[in-house]
């Protein structure tokens, strides 16, 4: 799926990597974030998200992490309870605009 969006990604693969990471840069995440991940996921280890929150704590940003033991990418065994939490923290942490 990769090479779909970037089709010189077997050479450029360490350059994509770190441009598209969070990993490699959580210092400019300004925006709260939650991090959700299926501990079964076969397409990125849940190790990647829980570095990240370990950067982003030591940071002092703010986040959130849900790992869902057995689930996939998709998270497709806890569909309700992602979108749920979603919705809410997007509610809480939505800045508005009052022009």
């Amino acid at each position: 799926m990769l090479k779909q969006f970037w089709p010189d990604f077997d050479t450029r693969k360490d350059e994509i990597i770190r441009a598209t990471s969070a990993i490699y840069w959580p210092e400019q995440l300004d925006t709260p974030l939650l991090i959700m991940h299926g501990g079964n996921d076969r397409s990125v280890s849940a190790s990647q998200s829980l570095a990240l929150a370990q950067q982003l704590q030591k940071l002092g940003k703010t986040y959130e992490l849900i790992i869902y033991a057995q689930d996939n990418h998709y998270l497709s065994r806890n569909q309700e309870d992602r979108d749920r939490r979603a919705v809410t923290w997007f509610k809480r942490h939505m800045k508005t605009n009052h022009g």
